[in-house]
């Protein structure tokens, strides 16, 4: 999905209060945002993370969890309601 600003198509998940947002990593134009509960119940794997910025790469010592959305969504909705941006990565799976 390419950003309707600069274009580019590299995007990033961020949880932000009680919003899922599709962002540009380039030059950080929300895409797309919807609630984080229609997406907190997935099986998908990811790490979560104080959001550093758009196109950062978070340090290691800002992981909040890591492991299925479905499991890790209470600890995500606990950070981002007190408006802190969470960064939500995927996991490859094997």
């Amino acid at each position: 999905m390419a950003c309707p600003s600069c274009r580019l198509d590299k995007t990033e998940s961020i949880v932000h209060r009680g919003s899922y947002i599709l962002r540009c990593a380039a030059c950080g134009e929300t895409i797309v945002a919807t609630s984080f509960m229609a997406m907190h119940d997935l099986e998908h794997e990811c790490s979560a993370f104080v959001d550093p910025g758009p196109g950062k790469r978070p340090p290691p010592e800002t992981l909040i969890a890591r492991g299925p959305l479905r499991l890790i969504s209470t600890a995500i909705s606990a950070v981002a309601r007190n408006r802190t941006p969470v960064l939500l990565i995927s996991e490859a799976k094997d």
